[in-house]
């Protein structure tokens, strides 16, 4: 069943992505993100998407997401975003992927409890993990540790 979910969101992962550029840049609290081209914006949303059923997967405080997520942090931190823009857009983007679950229906019947449970733990851990690299990928390019 998680598979199921994990498929669901790589299936829906264009129309997902661009959802997800209009909340970001739309929300008072992400304002930096409108700085951002549109398409870079989608592309980058659209990634995170087509890759996020092999991150739920694997371990997150390894490999891919470390390296992704404090990447990120430098990145917008150059660009001029400010910490609470980031950790804003990460909560709003983990708060769409559980919404886009709950909305398709994959947990309906009763049965499909523990998989959503499971999900949902693979998912805050994912989330915990790329708030705290970004945030450390933030204050490295500050020259803090």
């Amino acid at each position: 069943m998680l598979e199921k979910m994990i498929e669901m969101i790589e299936k829906n992962s264009e129309s997902m992505a661009e959802d997800l550029k209009e909340k970001l840049l739309s929300d008072p609290d992400t304002k930096s993100f409108q700085t951002l081209d549109d398409k870079v914006l989608y592309e980058d949303i659209h990634a995170f998407y087509s890759r996020l059923g092999y991150w739920l997967l694997r371990d997150p405080e390894m490999g891919d997401v470390k390296s992704y997520y404090t990447e990120i942090g430098k990145r917008r931190r150059m660009e001029g975003f400010s910490i609470t823009e980031l950790v804003r857009s990460l909560i709003l983007t983990k708060k769409h992927v559980w919404d886009a679950v709950l909305e398709k229906g994959i947990m309906d019947a009763p049965v499909e409890l523990n998989s959503g449970i499971d999900f949902i733990t693979y998912l805050n851990r994912f989330f915990d993990f790329a708030i705290y690299y970004t945030t450390l990928g933030y204050y490295k390019s500050l020259g803090v540790s």
